[in-house]
């Protein structure tokens, strides 16, 4: 009994209790709360603003090493910027000299060239006089054979070939031909005597001396001419 009447002396002792003290201890638990919910809110920013810190430093990081690289990259540009100068300055020495030896070549062959002109000139006069004086033997040779043709009644034997009699001439059948065995005979008489047997095909056996010719590409036409029997 004793316990429960000191419990309602307490409650009559706080309702009689201003209200500003009742309520004291509610409004400190919402400030106390309040200060909580603002050093939460602070703790987030610093978490937030610290990793921003970090990230920066890193993307700073990142940026100070790209930096080095390139002026790395940058310092071997220029060492290779410097050897390839030395490079060029040692190739340019020895193009300078080689073109001055070739200089020098190329004023020897212009000398030289001035003397071939001169000799040139000089083949050019001798074969002038060379054809003048062919021109001049051929006109005598005619001369000669006229008067001997006169005086046989007829052309040279030597002329005429040895097995149809007749003179050798530009004319396609008269060309004079010359066998291996060095005979020589017209381009008709020739394709008279070729054979076409089992051990002798396509060949020419001579008239006077029976060796063997073997004829080419062209057949009797292929043989060598016997110019000088055409010219005299």
């Amino acid at each position: 009994m004793l316990r429960r009447s000191k419990r309602i002396a307490e409650i009559e002792k706080r309702k009689n209790q201003p209200e500003d003290l009742i309520k004291k201890p509610k409004l400190s638990e919402e400030l106390i709360q309040r200060e909580i919910e603002e050093l939460n809110a602070n703790i987030v920013n610093l978490e937030n603003n610290t990793r921003r810190t970090d990230d920066r430093c890193a993307t700073e990081k990142t940026e100070n090493d790209v930096l080095r690289l390139r002026i790395h990259v940058s310092e071997m540009s220029t060492r290779r910027a410097k050897h390839q100068t030395s490079e060029v300055k040692i190739t340019l020495k020895k193009t300078t000299k080689e073109a001055g030896s070739l200089k020098k070549q190329i004023g020897e062959m212009l000398g030289e060239l001035e003397n071939f002109k001169d000799f040139d000139e000089a083949i050019t006069k001798a074969k002038k006089e060379t054809s003048s004086n062919r021109q001049k033997w051929m006109e005598e040779i005619e001369k000669i054979q006229e008067k001997q043709e006169e005086k046989n009644g007829g052309p040279i034997e030597w002329k005429m070939c040895e097995i149809c009699a007749f003179e050798y001439s530009e004319e396609e059948k008269k060309v004079p031909r010359v066998l291996n065995c060095g005979h020589t005979i017209c381009t008709e008489c020739a394709g008279n005597f070729i054979m076409n047997t089992f051990n002798h095909h396509n060949t020419i056996r001579c008239p006077f001396d029976r060796q063997l010719t073997q004829l080419r590409s062209g057949g009797v036409y292929g043989l060598p001419r016997n110019c000088a029997l055409v010219n005299l």
